[in-house]
């Protein structure tokens, strides 16, 4: 399933452009050529060009960008319908051109001016007013120069110097669209052989060429966690301190990963909000995925100790159920909120999220010791006997709990210690408590467990 996942991910990270597909076979296909006036009277082709297409009968638009030679074409343009075609491009006056019926002028061609490299709006158009044909749309609709001024001699220049920077970018994102996918798999194969490291060398490999790419930052997330659960399991059976923190530092790493997954992920649908889905088709909640992984790291990192951020654990829980829809998925997460809240000293909210737990599933190991824990602290701080009820009240949960987890659970010893303390603070309480004189007696002394 982690390589099915990879495949799908990379493919919606690392592609840079699709085609619009058109939602109905009764379209045509509008073209043209984009040039920019340089300063010795010629003409050169603009690269990335935005063209906009605002139909006018309706409220529909679409857009396309020149490639290296200047041309565009847009292939979905419906066959009925009058249009205003607008042009932008950096160092460049916009430029527009009104009442236009694509099926029976489908080709239409612009020669800009120098300018600063804004774009028109429809109605920055309609304040102008429609001539009929194509005008400077400057801010005032006057007509350019004749006479090639020293500013525009700068423009052009500028103008220049921005295509260059274009075509380097473009550049390198081919080169980017060549080594990310191979880096990917390198990860991927270096995971599924359980070579954690080499994993996580890739994966930082990809996100030095390219920190935007959501999949690399959720991967790392997971072989970290993975890593890190290994050393956590071999160091707990060794009784080996040193190395249960290191597993600590793999978990809040993960924690950190998949926080910066999800914000390049958001990132990236915000960019490709309203653009046609890819044709092989995606996830319907491509976010979900995010939020399900940044709450396992979380929850890991929650039980074994981890130093994270409580209020950030917190929200991602929150997040995450607000969205699934799996019960047993959405169980473990509600655990994990559990544990949020009461590591972040928020104990009544914890107790009344295991409780919620148990209402539904009365068996549930994790949230008989989230619960069991939580009303042995606020037991521990409460004064009387609300506070030894919390206390008995835990001890019960941490003897039920006893009795149905398996030998095998790694939490089991320590639940047994847990529960015989709590039942000797209880016997403690009911002890009549010694005088010692003048009317001033002894506490009980209890501490947190």
């Amino acid at each position: 399933m982690f390589a099915k996942f990879l495949s799908r991910a990379a493919a919606a990270a690392l592609l840079l452009a699709a085609m619009s597909v058109a939602a109905s076979a009764q379209v045509v296909q509008a073209t043209g050529k984009v040039t920019l006036k340089q300063a010795d009277g010629t003409e050169a082709p603009v690269q990335n060009a935005l063209i906009k297409f605002y139909r006018t009968d309706i409220k529909q638009s679409f857009e396309t960008k020149t490639g290296k030679n200047g041309s565009y074409v847009h292939a979905g343009i419906p066959l009925v319908g009058t249009f205003t075609i607008a042009v932008s491009a950096p160092g460049a006056r916009p430029s527009y051109v009104t009442d236009v019926p694509i099926s029976r002028r489908s080709e239409n061609n612009f020669a800009l001016e120098p300018g600063d490299g804004s774009a028109l709006t429809l109605e920055d158009i309609k304040k102008l007013g429609a001539s009929g044909g194509t005008g400077p749309a400057a801010s005032t609709g006057a007509a350019a120069p004749a006479k090639v001024s020293e500013e525009d001699k700068k423009r052009a220049a500028e103008a220049a110097a921005e295509r260059a920077r274009i075509e380097e970018a473009n550049a390198k994102a081919a080169e980017l669209n060549t080594k990310l996918p191979e880096i990917l798999k390198a990860g991927n194969d270096a995971f599924t052989a359980k070579k954690y490291d080499e994993a996580i060398t890739h994966y930082d490999q990809g996100l030095a060429l390219d920190p935007t790419q959501a999949v690399f930052h959720r991967n790392k997330a997971i072989v970290l966690r993975a890593r890190g659960v290994e050393k956590f399991n071999a160091a707990a059976k060794a009784k080996d301190v040193p190395g249960k923190e290191a597993a600590k530092e793999d978990f809040k790493n993960s924690a950190e990963s998949m926080e910066k997954a999800l914000a390049a992920q958001r990132d990236h649908a915000a960019k490709n909000a309203g653009a046609a889905a890819p044709a092989t088709g995606g996830q319907p909640n491509e976010e979900l995925g995010f939020l399900f992984d940044r709450s396992e790291s979380y929850r890991v990192a929650l039980q074994t100790g981890a130093s994270v951020n409580t209020e950030a654990a917190v929200k991602a829980f929150e997040e995450y159920l607000a969205v699934e829809t799996d019960p047993a998925k959405k169980m473990r997460g509600q655990n994990g909120l559990g544990d949020a809240l009461f590591m972040g000293g928020k104990m009544d909210e914890s107790i009344a999220t295991f409780r919620q737990v148990i209402a539904t599933n009365p068996q549930n190991l994790d949230a008989m010791l989230g619960l069991g824990t939580a009303l042995a602290a606020k037991g521990s701080l409460a004064e009387g006997g609300s506070g030894t009820a919390m206390i008995a009240e835990a001890r019960d949960l941490f003897q039920e709990f006893i009795k149905k987890a398996p030998d095998t659970h790694p939490k089991k010893a320590d639940a047994l210690a847990t529960a015989q303390y709590l039942d000797e603070t209880i016997k403690a309480a009911k002890e009549p408590k010694p005088s010692t004189g003048a009317g001033r007696t002894t506490g009980t002394g209890r501490r947190r467990p």
